[in-house]
């Protein structure tokens, strides 16, 4: 049973109070799962599984505390989908949400299992690399925008599609950095690459 549902359960009917079998068991089980189900609504983009703009904040706020806590060093790529909105007048917005899978799918594949990608916002989207220094942050973004140009997208009724992003890569360099301050250094280098012809990594100058 989920543990929100047993605490109310406990609250109402007391701390003894024990779940009966039959109907009523399958009904709190029932109501478990919608519980489970809200909580990860509440957490992760239903689109692409990774964490909502919320989420990505709360847990990168996390990791902040322990970069400045232990001296450990920290990166932000931001990562935005060239000419998204073209992709999707000419092919629908179905085949927009394909590439933001595609886009979620190979993050899993080229990054760290404890690297944090979270979706920004429509087409941008946000990676937190813990532990990764000003010098390794560019070569781990030109990695991800490598691999994300190599992918290919199978439309049903079209022929195949690459696409590709820009990216803008920031490093903390200072314990009193703040999350804002990171993520704005962090937009204002994807400003540059998207400014810059596209398809490419810029690094802040910090």
């Amino acid at each position: 049973m989920h543990p929100l549902l047993s605490r109310q359960l406990q609250h109402c009917m007391g701390t003894d109070f024990v779940v009966p079998d039959g109907k009523m068991r399958n009904l709190l089980e029932t109501i478990s799962g919608h519980y489970r189900e809200l909580e990860y609504l509440a957490r992760f983009d239903p689109l692409t599984g990774v964490a909502n703009r919320r989420h990505f904040v709360e847990m990168v706020e996390a990791e902040m505390s322990r970069s400045s806590r232990y001296g450990k060093p920290l990166s932000i790529l931001m990562v935005d989908i060239d000419q998204f909105k073209e992709v999707n007048d000419a092919y629908g917005h179905q085949a927009g949400d394909i590439i933001l899978q595609a886009l979620s799918e190979t993050c899993k594949i080229v990054l760290r299992a404890f690297d944090i990608v979270g979706r920004w916002g429509g087409d941008e989207f946000a990676i937190l690399l813990p532990e990764t220094p000003p010098a390794i942050a560019p070569q781990v973004a030109e990695r991800l925008r490598d691999a994300i140009e190599s992918t290919v997208v199978d439309l049903e009724m079209h022929s195949p599609l690459h696409f590709s992003v820009s990216i803008g890569c920031a490093s903390r360099n200072a314990k009193d950095d703040n999350l804002d301050t990171l993520l704005n250094i962090a937009d204002r280098a994807l400003y540059d690459a998207k400014r810059t012809g596209r398809n490419r990594v810029c690094v802040a100058v910090q």
